[in-house]
C-alpha cells in the first residue's frame, strides 16, 4: 500500500513536469490525449500494479515528447507513448483477468468438494454458472490477443496485400474461430485520407475481403464473416501526421456469439 500511495502521489508532480515543459510551444491534441491516457492509467491499481515499467516507459516517451522542439517530433512521440500506455493497460487487463480466472477456479474447486454433501444438486448449479464465467473469461481474453494482434496487422500502402509477417493475428482468428465454432465476426476495413473518398471506400472493403477470403481458406465457414468496408469515414484520430495515418489504416473485429 506504501508503494502505490507514493506513486500515485508522484503522478501530478509528473504531469506538472509534462505541463511546464512545453510551455513555449502549444502541445498538439494527440499529446494531450496520450498525457490524460497516461494519468487515467497512473490511477489504475491493476496497472500500477502489474505493468509498471511498461507505465514508466510510457512516461519517458511523454517527456521526450513534451521536451521536443516541433510539433511533428511532439505529436510522433505522442502517438509512440500513446501506444505503450495501452500497451500497459492490456497487459495489467490480461494479468487481472489471469488472476480473476484462478480465483475462479479456487471457488470451483470449493464447489466441487461441497457437492458430496446433502446440497450437492445446489452445489453442481453453481458449478455450472461458475464454469461459463470461467468460460466467458478465457473467451474475453483470446478475443483480447487476438485485437492486439490485428492492431499491429499492415498492408501495403494503397494495396490489399499484408506487408510481410502480419499474418500472425490472422492466424490467431482462425483457431479461435475454429475453436468457437458458435462464434461470427464482423470485419470493418477502414483507411487513412489519402487518396479519393471512392478509392478508399473500394480499398477498405478489398482489405475486408482479403482477412475473410484468407479465414475461409483456413476453414472459418463464409457466412460466419461479415466484411464491410467504411474507407475513409470513421478515422479514430486526425490524419495530419504519418503515425496518424497509419493508425487510421486498419481492420476492426467484433466478435458475436
Amino acid at each position: 500500500m506504501k508503494t502505490l500511495t507514493v506513486k500515485k502521489l508522484l503522478i501530478p508532480a509528473i504531469l506538472a513536469t509534462l505541463a511546464s515543459g512545453c510551455a513555449e510551444l502549444q502541445k498538439p491534441q494527440s499529446l494531450l490525449d496520450a498525457e490524460k491516457a497516461y494519468s487515467q492509467a497512473s490511477n489504475s491499481a491493476s496497472v500500477l500494479k502489474y505493468a509498471a515499467p511498461e507505465l514508466n516507459t510510457a512516461n519517458k516517451t511523454l517527456m521526450s515528447a513534451v521536451a521536443s522542439e516541433n510539433k511533428e517530433d511532439m505529436a510522433s512521440l505522442a502517438y509512440i507513448a500513446n501506444a505503450q500506455i495501452e500497451t500497459a493497460v492490456s497487459k495489467a487487463e490480461a494479468q487481472q483477468a489471469h488472476q480473476n480466472t484462478k480465483a475462479l477456479m479456487a471457488e470451483k474447486e470449493q464447489l466441487i468438494a461441497s457437492a458430496v454433501d446433502a446440497k450437492k444438486a445446489n452445489a453442481q448449479d453453481q458449478l455450472v454458472t461458475m464454469q461459463q464465467r470461467v468460460v466467458s473469461m478465457e473467451e474475453a481474453k483470446a478475443e483480447q490477443e487476438i485485437l492486439l494482434a490485428f492492431g499491429k496487422i499492415e498492408f501495403v500502402t494503397g494495396t490489399a496485400d499484408l506487408v510481410p509477417g502480419a499474418v500472425f493475428g490472422i492466424d490467431l482468428l482462425a483457431e479461435y474461430m475454429t475453436a468457437h465454432a458458435t462464434k461470427t465476426i464482423a470485419l470493418s476495413g477502414h483507411t487513412d485520407s489519402s487518396g479519393s473518398a471512392e478509392l478508399n471506400m473500394e480499398l477498405s472493403q478489398q482489405r475486408a475481403d482479403f482477412i475473410r477470403d484468407v479465414l475461409v481458406t483456413k476453414g472459418v465457414a463464409a457466412e460466419r464473416i461479415t466484411a464491410i468496408g467504411y474507407g475513409q469515414s470513421q478515422p479514430i484520430v486526425s490524419n495530419a501526421t504519418r503515425a496518424e495515418r497509419q493508425k487510421n489504416r486498419r481492420i476492426e473485429i467484433k466478435f458475436a456469439n
